[in-house]
């Protein structure tokens, strides 16, 4: 999937520091096409003294919260309407706590693989709404899918900001994870693990602790112990490290 032809739309976003925190969750996931549908808001009077304008100042609080995501916010699209933020995509979907009757209802993790399945023909949008009242109904027809993040039942309203980073994560993942994650260790090699086996055995049969007439038996639960765990090669030689150094001990100590 190609994050640059994910547009995450924000209609009428009422909050300055939930803009500024869809933003930073955005850039937390390595998507960075922001799409914002003017609030009517944005073009009254600026609530403080140090902007010119209602929009110039709710971006500049944005901006304060999103800290280092502020480029994301810079660089974003502003429209007029839904209808305008939703141009330039193949598909869309809304989100809603909402179940809409005959609209394909996806999870997060559902929505993700669509979206990766898409976005091989174009851009796709994802809308979210304002945070008193969401998508309206009307606005979720120009959407082809409704997207619905599972909540306790007790409180099925989300935070808008927190709504984005839900839904950016799993789109990450459906992607193949980030890319500075860093590499899984190697598992451990068969022979080390031989290795380690011969020796505990012998570690063992030296102090006592197997049964001379049915050694194995406890020797196959210790294996099924450690292929649970599924040891890296480094793990391994620390365990036969250890082994290595208990042995010495019982040479020292002698019979």
């Amino acid at each position: 999937m190609d994050p640059g032809k994910v547009l995450v739309v924000l209609h009428r976003p009422q909050s300055a520091e939930n803009l500024g925190a869809a933003a930073r969750a955005m850039k937390n996931f390595g998507l960075s096409r922001l799409v914002v549908v003017e609030p009517a808001a944005w073009s009254g009077a600026p609530r403080t003294g140090e902007a010119a304008t209602a929009r110039e100042d709710v971006l500049a609080r944005a901006r304060r919260t999103a800290r280092r995501a502020a480029d994301v916010l810079d660089a974003a699209e502003l429209r007029a309407d839904l209808r305008a933020a939703l141009g330039p995509a193949v598909w869309a979907c809304g989100t809603s706590s909402r179940a809409i009757e005959g609209r394909p209802r996806l999870d997060p993790r559902a929505l993700a693989a669509e979206v990766a399945r898409r976005g091989t023909a174009g851009e796709v949008a994802l809308g979210f709404g304002e945070e008193r009242r969401g998508l309206s109904d009307a606005e979720l027809d120009l959407c082809q899918a409704v997207c619905t993040i599972p909540t306790a039942s007790a409180y099925d309203s989300m935070n808008l900001a927190h709504a984005v980073a839900v839904v950016c994560y799993e789109l990450a993942m459906a992607s193949g994870g980030l890319g500075d994650a860093p590499p899984p260790e190697p598992p451990a090699r068969h022979e080390t693990l031989e290795a380690l086996w011969d020796r505990t055995r012998a570690l063992l049969s030296a102090v006592g602790y197997l049964n001379p007439q049915s050694p194995e038996r406890v020797l196959a639960e210790l294996r099924r112990v450690l292929a649970r765990a599924e040891p890296t090669q480094r793990e391994a030689e620390l365990l036969a490290a250890a082994v290595r150094a208990l042995e010495r001990v019982v040479r020292e100590r002698g019979p």
